[in-house]
């Protein structure tokens, strides 16, 4: 039997954990010296309207003592193992449990433990997991799902903004000056983690949403396959509390973009990536070659 695993990163809603039996790793939100965890003690909507009150969040990661108990018990059991990371340019959960996979496979050398970098965060990571834990019902040995997930990994493209420069100052993100800047002059940055290292940079700014909007199918052509966007895909969109933004942004992606609305999903951005983007964020998924990857695929 497989187990899949991911973390507190991407996002996923209780009702898909429970149907695929997927376990989060916790990572703790911190506010105060006080260590928080998601479903437990802190929600994302307390959050939000506790960073509008000034509250300063910060976050974690999966501690090593907590990987290595859980992967040795499942290893005992005679598990096989997938673990979907936060993307290690944002986290060192990665390389932690990269660690702890030597020490283990020393220890059951017939084990079988795959540790994949997701180079991603939120609803995409979320996404990678859930295409794991589908392949999986469906029978699928263990090698073929872990390269069905590579290939996503390496074609998944995300691209996201914040409203208030705030946030990112906050957490060591921004200078002051830029912020400062940015805020009188309404610039929202255009961010986007690379697919090599999974970190994330900044690759374009723009004044207002419209403009947003607009840079948005520009780099969604110039980061596909063949620089061309393909509609025929499922789109996956987070926000914090900016409900507004996201649903403007659902409708330019389907009267601008050629997408179906029924394949644009809007989703919550939670507390681990929100403790650092504040509010006013929205996340942008899509495939730069959904023919290669069947659950972002749309059937004619």
């Amino acid at each position: 039997m497989i187990k899949i695993i991911t973390d507190d990163g991407a996002d996923l809603p209780l009702e898909i954990v429970k149907k695929y039996n997927i376990e989060i790793f916790p990572i703790a939100v911190i506010a105060n010296d006080k260590e928080h965890f998601i479903g437990k003690n802190i929600n994302s909507d307390e959050m939000y309207s506790n960073m509008r009150k000034g509250i300063v969040y910060r976050t974690s990661q999966v501690t090593r003592a907590y990987m290595l108990e859980k992967f040795e018990s499942y290893l005992k059991e005679g598990l096989e193992i997938i673990y979907l990371s936060l993307s290690s340019g944002i986290s060192g959960t990665y390389e932690t449990a990269l660690s702890v996979q030597v020490e283990l496979l020393e220890k059951y050398p017939d084990g079988k433990l795959f540790i994949i970098d997701s180079k991603s965060a939120t609803m995409g990571q979320g996404m990678i997991t859930i295409r794991a834990a589908m392949l999986n019902e469906e029978g699928r040995t263990l090698e073929e799902i872990v390269k069905s997930l590579e290939d996503i990994v390496e074609n998944q493209i995300h691209l996201f903004t914040v409203g208030d420069l705030e946030y990112l100052y906050r957490g060591g993100r921004l200078s002051k000056t830029s912020q400062i800047i940015g805020g009188l002059l309404n610039i929202m940055p255009i961010l986007y983690i690379e697919r090599d290292r999974g970190k994330i940079e900044s690759i374009d700014k723009v004044r207002g949403l419209n403009a947003f909007l607009k840079k948005v199918s520009e780099w969604s052509n110039k980061l596909s396959k063949d620089g061309k966007f393909n509609p025929n895909q499922t789109i996956v969109l987070c926000h914090g509390d900016w409900e507004e933004v996201a649903l403007k942004t659902k409708d330019f992606f389907v009267k601008d973009m050629g997408v179906k609305e029924e394949n644009v999903i809007i989703s919550n951005l939670g507390c681990v990536i929100g403790a650092h983007t504040g509010p006013e964020a929205i996340t942008i998924f899509f495939s730069a070659n959904p023919k290669e990857i069947p659950y972002l695929s749309i059937s004619n």
